[in-house]
C-alpha cells in the first residue's frame, strides 16, 4: 500500500505495520443509499407499497399503511408544537403503533427515545424524561397514567391508538433533516448508576443497517424477528435493519417459539439464542449474536446451514463496528471492520500498538455517535478526534481489548472495565465464562465477582458431575481465575435487553445465606444448588467490578482460542502481564554460572578453597627449596580455618556482621546495597573453612605418620598426639560427609548428633593433641613457653570461646503456647526482645536436638518480648503442637537471618511458604518498610489463624494468599513477578524449602529482579 494513503500518527510503528494497520483497519468505502432513515424507509414504500411490513400474531400491516399512519401523526405532532431536533420519549411495547410512532417522530425531523413501558422504573422514567428535557412523550394508552407522574409540567403526552391523527393528511411532511440530525437515543441500562443517553444520528444508522453486512441481506419477502428490547440498540437494528431494507417485521407477543418458526432472519444475544436448538428451527438461515460473549459452540450449531454473523459494537458506534461471518469449526471472532468504519488499537497512551499486539480498540468513521447527552466530560473521555484520519472526525474508546489476526480479523479479549484484581492479578470474567463453556453438558454460564470471590453460575442439558467441571477448569486457567463457589441453575436470568441479569445473579449467594437459617429466600422460579469447591481462598482487595460497566456495552464475543488456552499462553485471561514470566537476560550458559553453580555463596566457599591451595603450594615451595619442616605450618592452618568456620556460625559474629552491611542507607545506590544483602551467604566461608579445615589435618596426620618410619631418635612426634590424630579424621569425616546436602537433608536427626557430639569429641581432641604436638615440635622451648607461642592453641581458644558463648545463655524459659490449628501453634515469650530478622533456638533435650524459629517481635510502644510460630514438620513440631508447652529451653541470643535485609530496600515484596510467614511477620508487623505479600500455606485462615491472615491483609490489603492444599507453586514465580512490577518494589525475598526457594530466587535474579532467600548447602 502506498504510504501516502497511510493513517497519520503512526510514526512510532514500522513502515510494514503502518501498511498493515492501514490495510485491515479501513473499512471499504461504499456510497450510502440514503442518508435519512425514514427516507430509506419511504423507498421501500413506494416501489412495495403493499408488501407486508410488519406483522403481530395474525394481524399486518403493508408498508403503505405503515406510511399514511406515520405521516398522519406527523402532521399531528408538527400541529401540537413539536419542532424539529426535539427529542421525543416514546413509552411503548412491541405494537404497531410503537412502529407508527418511532417512524412519525423521524419524519418530523426529531429523535425519538424508546423506553420499554413493561420494564422502565420509575427511577429511569424520571431520569430520562428530565435529562432529554423531552416537552412531547407518546405513550401506549396503558402507560399514560403512569408517566404524567414523571413529566415536566408543560410536557405533551400523546395517545398512541391506530386511529390517531385520523384526520390529518397522508402525504408525507417532508421536513428537512440532516444526516447529522439526532435518529435515535438509547439510554443504557444504568448498571453503574443513572442510565446514559448516546446520541446516534441518521447518518450512524443508515450506514451500518443498508450496507453489508449489517444489512443481512434483508430486503422485501425476508421475514425478521423482532424478538428484542426495543429500548436495546438491537431492537433498533431488528427494527429499522427491516424496515429500511423492504423485508417484513415479525413481532413476538409472549409465545417465542411461535414467531421462531415464521422468521428467516434472526438478531439476538447469545443467551436467548442457547435456549433454543438449531434443528428446530431449519427455516431460520440468517442469525446474528452480539451484545455479549457467544460460547464457540453455541455459534458451530447456529452457522449449519445458516449466515452466521458475530459482531461487536457499542452503542456508541451504532449497534456494530465489525462483523464476522463464521463457519462451523472455524475461530470465532468479531471480524473486520465495517464499510466507511476504521479501527485503531492503541495503548493506555492512545499511541498504536505493534500489528498483533493487544490493546484497546477505539473506532472512527461514520458509525461514531454524536456523544452522550449531558455528559460532556464523558464524551470528551471517550471520543476524540481522529488524529489517524486527520479530517476533523471523530473517534470512540469501545473500551474492547482486541489485536490483530494475520487475515486482518479482529480477536477480542473481552472489555477492559470487565476486569478484576484476584490475588493482585487482573482476569477477565468473560475469558473465565468462555473456558467453563467449553465444558461438555454446559449451555449457558457466567463468572462473576461477588462479595470478593468468585462465583460461576452455569445451566447444563442434563446433570453433569461438577467435580469433573472443576477439574476441567483448573486444566485450562491459572488457578486465581478458577471460581471459587459453583451454582448450577435451572435458567440464567436475563434482562429485559436479552442479556444475563447480573444484578440477579449477585443476589443468589446472599439469598442461599439467608436461606441457610431456615428460609428459602430464592423466587420459585430460580431454584439452585451451590457447591462450595476446596478451591484456594485468594483473599485480596477487589477492585469494584460494576465500575465502569454497561449492559449494553461491550459484552462481546471471545474466540475459542482463548477459552482453550492455557496458563500460559499469551492469550490468557490474565492482561499485560501473561501467565509466564518474561525473557531471561543474557546467555542460557552465563546465567547458570552466574545464578546457579556461582551464587556467592560457592564464590565465598571457591575464594576459601583457592586460598588455601596457594597457603598450600607457599608451604610445599618452603618444603622444597629450604628443606622447612612442614607439620607446624600444617596445625596451624588446621587451627585457622577451624577458627574462622566457627565464627562464621557464631551468633555474636553473625550478628555484627549483618549490623554492619544492614546499616548501608537507602540512599546509596541499589547495586551497593543488593550486594551487601548479600550477607547471608557468609555460609559459603563457613563450609569452605570446615572443607579446608578436614584437608589440612588430614595432610598433617599423614605427615604424622612417615613421622613412624622414621628412626626413634629421628621422629619429631611421639606416638600419642598421631594416635589421636587418627581419631580426630574419622570425627572430621564423618561429620564432612554428614553435612553434604542430600544426606543431611535426608538423615536430620542423624546430622545434628554428628554434628553436635562429634565436634565436642574432636575439640576435645584436638586439645589433647594440640598440647602433645606441640610439646613434641618444640623439644628445646618449656612447655609453658611453647603453649603460649603456639598458634594453633589460640586459634582453638577462639573456636573454643565460640562454640562455648551460646551454652552461657541456656535456660528454660517460661511460654505462653496459642494453638491455632491441628498443623500450628505459636509460641509467646518475654525473656528478651529481639530485633527484627531474627531467629531463636528452641530445645526439649538440649543435649540432643535444637530447631531455630524466626522471632516476630510484639509490637507496641512498650511492648516487650516475641513470639513464634511452629508448625507440623517432624517429630519436635508435632509434639510441641500435641502438648503446648508452658517452658521450653533456649540458648544463645537472637541472630539475625535472611530476612534482617529487609531495611537495606525501600520496598520489598515477601514470598513465603507454610510458615515461612513467621519471618515475614516480623518485618509485616514492624511496619517500617512497605511490602507487597505472596503467601501459599494449606488451609492459610484455618491452619494459621484469622489473626495472622488479618496482620497480612492489614498490611497488603492487596495481599495474594493461597491455598496450597488445593493449588501446586509453579506459578509462584509468576506471581511474585507481578507483585514486584505492580509494585516498583526493590527485591523480592522469599522464605520457602529449599526447592521453592532455589526456583524463585533463579528466576527473579535471571530476569535482573535483586531475590534473597536462605541457603541450604551448608
Amino acid at each position: 500500500m502506498p504510504a501516502q494513503v497511510c493513517f497519520d500518527s503512526l510514526s512510532g510503528l514500522s513502515l510494514t505495520e503502518q501498511a498493515l494497520v492501514t490495510r485491515f483497519g479501513r473499512g471499504i468505502v461504499l456510497p450510502v443509499a440514503h442518508s435519512l432513515v425514514h427516507e430509506a424507509f419511504e423507498s421501500r414504500v413506494d416501489s412495495h407499497p403493499t408488501a407486508i411490513a410488519a406483522k403481530l400474531g395474525e394481524e399486518t400491516i403493508t408498508y403503505q399503511q405503515l406510511d399514511f399512519a406515520a405521516n398522519r401523526l406527523t402532521h399531528h405532532l408538527i400541529d401540537s408544537g413539536l419542532r424539529p431536533t426535539q427529542r421525543v420519549c416514546i413509552v411503548v411495547q412491541r405494537s404497531f403503533e410503537m412502529l407508527i410512532g418511532i417512524l412519525a417522530i423521524l419524519k418530523a425531523g426529531c429523535q425519538y427515545v424508546p423506553i420499554d413501558g413493561g420494564v422502565a422504573s420509575h427511577h429511569a422514567l424520571q431520569h430520562i424524561f428530565t435529562d432529554t428535557e423531552a416537552r412531547f412523550v407518546l405513550c401506549l394508552p396503558r402507560y399514560w397514567d403512569r408517566i404524567r407522574h414523571f413529566v415536566r409540567r408543560d410536557a405533551i403526552i400523546i395517545a398512541l391508538n391506530m386511529d390517531i391523527g385520523g384526520f390529518y393528511p397522508t402525504h408525507r411532511p417532508n421536513i428537512p433533516v440532516s444526516s447529522t440530525d439526532g435518529a435515535y437515543a438509547i439510554y443504557t441500562s444504568g448498571s453503574t448508576g443513572k442510565p446514559k443517553g448516546v446520541d446516534v444520528s441518521h447518518r450512524n444508522v443508515t450506514n451500518a443497517l443498508l450496507l453489508e453486512p449489517a444489512n443481512l441481506g434483508i430486503t422485501t419477502g425476508s421475514r425478521v424477528a423482532q424478538v428484542l428490547n426495543i429500548a436495546f440498540d438491537m431492537g433498533a437494528w431488528e427494527i429499522l435493519g427491516c424496515l429500511m431494507n423492504g423485508g417484513t417485521l415479525h413481532m413476538r407477543n409472549s409465545d417465542w417459539t411461535t414467531t421462531l418458526r415464521e422468521v428467516d432472519t434472526l438478531i439476538s444475544t447469545p443467551s436467548i439464542l442457547s435456549k433454543y436448538r438449531r434443528s428446530s428451527f431449519p427455516n431460520i438461515k440468517t442469525v446474528v449474536t452480539g451484545g455479549e460473549p457467544c460460547p464457540q459452540d453455541l455459534a458451530n450449531e447456529w452457522a449449519l446451514d445458516t449466515r452466521y454473523y458475530n459482531i461487536c459494537g457499542p452503542t456508541e458506534i451504532t449497534i456494530l463496528n465489525s462483523a464476522h461471518r463464521h463457519i462451523p469449526g472455524s475461530p470465532l471472532s468479531i471480524g473486520k471492520p465495517l464499510p466507511n468504519t476504521t479501527c485503531y488499537i492503541l495503548d493506555e497512551n492512545e499511541k498504536p500498538v505493534p500489528f498483533g499486539t493487544k490493546g484497546l480498540m477505539w473506532v472512527g468513521g461514520a458509525g461514531v455517535s454524536r456523544g452522550y447527552i449531558n455528559l460532556p466530560e464523558l464524551t470528551s473521555q471517550r471520543y476524540k478526534l481522529d488524529k489517524f484520519m486527520n479530517d476533523g472526525s471523530m473517534m470512540f474508546n469501545t473500551g474492547d481489548i482486541v489485536r490483530w489476526t494475520k487475515d486482518g480479523s479482529l480477536e477480542t479479549f473481552g472489555r477492559l472495565d470487565d476486569q478484576v484484581k484476584i490475588k493482585g492479578f487482573r482476569v477477565q470474567l468473560d475469558g473465565v465464562t468462555a473456558v467453563i463453556e467449553k465444558f461438555p453438558g454446559i449451555t449457558k454460564s457466567l463468572a462473576m465477582l461477588v462479595d470478593g470471590s468468585l462465583h460461576s453460575f452455569y445451566t447444563t442439558e442434563a446433570p453433569i458431575d461438577e467435580q469433573k467441571l472443576i477439574a476441567f477448569v483448573r486444566q485450562q486457567l491459572p488457578y486465581y481465575s478458577v471460581p471459587e463457589h459453583w451454582s448450577s441453575l435451572e435458567f440464567i436470568p436475563l434482562t429485559a435487553n436479552g442479556k444475563v441479569d447480573k444484578a440477579a445473579l449477585s443476589s443468589l449467594p446472599a439469598r442461599r445465606e439467608r436461606a441457610d437459617s431456615g428460609v428459602d429466600m430464592s423466587p420459585p422460579s430460580m431454584k439452585y444448588t451451590s457447591v462450595s469447591t476446596v478451591l484456594e481462598q485468594c483473599q485480596p482487595t477487589i477492585n469494584n467490578p460494576n465500575i465502569s460497566r454497561d449492559l449494553e456495552k461491550g459484552e462481546v464475543a471471545i474466540s475459542n482460542e482463548v477459552a482453550e488456552l492455557s496458563m500460559a499462553s499469551e492469550k490468557s485471561s490474565i492482561i499485560e502481564i501473561p501467565g509466564a514470566l518474561p525473557a531471561k537476560n543474557g546467555l542460557h550458559g552465563q546465567r547458570w554460572l552466574r545464578h546457579r553453580l556461582f551464587i556467592l555463596y560457592r564464590r565465598f566457599f571457591s575464594i576459601v578453597v583457592l586460598a588455601n591451595v596457594a597457603v598450600a603450594c607457599f608451604i610445599l615451595y618452603r618444603k622444597i627449596k629450604k628443606d622447612k619442616y612442614i607439620l607446624a605450618p600444617l596445625a596451624t592452618a588446621t587451627a585457622a580455618n577451624l577458627c574462622v568456620a566457627v565464627l562464621m556460625r557464631s551468633e555474636p559474629v553473625v550478628n555484627l556482621l549483618f549490623t554492619v552491611f544492614c546499616s548501608v542507607p537507602t540512599s546509596f545506590p541499589l547495586g551497593i546495597r543488593r550486594n551487601c544483602a548479600r550477607i547471608f551467604h557468609i555460609g559459603g566461608i563457613h563450609s569452605g573453612c570446615a572443607i579446608a579445615a578436614m584437608l589440612w589435618f588430614t595432610i598433617f596426620t599423614v605427615g604424622a605418620s612417615l613421622e613412624l618410619t622414621k628412626p626413634k631418635e629421628l621422629r619429631s612426634l611421639t606416638l600419642a598426639p598421631i594416635v589421636l590424630s587418627y581419631f580426630v579424621v574419622i570425627t572430621f569425616l564423618a561429620m564432612g560427609s554428614m553435612s553434604y546436602p542430600t544426606i543431611r537433608a535426608k538423615y536430620h536427626d542423624a546430622w545434628e548428633l554428628t554434628h553436635r557430639f562429634g565436634g565436642w569429641t574432636s575439640l576435645i581432641l584436638l586439645w589433647v593433641q594440640t598440647f602433645l604436638a606441640t610439646k613434641d615440635l618444640n623439644p628445646d622451648i618449656a612447655p609453658s613457653k611453647a603453649y603460649l607461642h603456639a598458634q594453633p592453641i589460640w586459634f582453638l581458644t577462639v573456636a573454643t570461646m565460640a562454640i562455648i558463648f551460646p551454652w552461657l545463655f541456656l535456660r528454660k524459659v517460661p511460654v505462653r503456647s496459642e494453638v491455632l490449628s491441628s498443623h500450628a501453634v505459636r509460641l509467646w515469650f518475654d525473656y528478651t526482645t529481639p530485633v527484627v530478622g531474627t531467629a531463636v533456638r528452641l530445645a526439649e533435650r538440649p543435649l540432643v536436638d535444637w530447631h531455630g524459629f524466626a522471632t516476630i517481635t510484639n509490637q507496641g510502644l512498650d511492648a516487650k518480648g516475641f513470639s513464634l510460630i511452629v508448625s507440623r514438620a517432624g517429630d519436635f513440631t508435632k509434639r510441641t503442637i500435641e502438648r503446648a508447652p508452658t517452658h521450653i529451653w533456649v540458648r544463645g541470643i537472637p541472630t539475625c537471618g535472611v530476612l534482617r535485609i529487609a531495611t537495606l530496600f525501600r520496598s520489598i515484596v515477601l514470598v513465603a511458604t507454610g510458615s515461612g510467614i513467621g519471618p515475614c511477620l516480623a518485618v509485616i508487623l514492624a511496619n517500617k518498610i512497605p511490602c507487597r505479600i505472596l503467601w501459599s500455606a494449606r488451609d492459610p485462615e484455618q491452619t494459621f489463624g484469622k489473626e495472622i491472615v488479618d496482620s497480612v491483609k492489614k498490611t497488603d490489603p492487596q495481599a495474594v494468599i493461597c491455598n496450597a492444599r488445593t493449588q501446586d507453586k509453579s506459578f509462584m514465580s509468576v506471581m511474585a513477578y507481578r507483585l514486584w512490577k505492580e509494585s516498583g518494589a526493590e527485591a523480592v525475598c522469599v522464605i520457602s524449602n529449599k526447592r521453592s526457594t532455589t526456583k524463585m530466587v533463579y528466576d527473579m535474579e535471571a530476569r535482573g529482579i535483586p531475590a534473597y532467600g536462605a541457603i541450604f548447602d551448608s
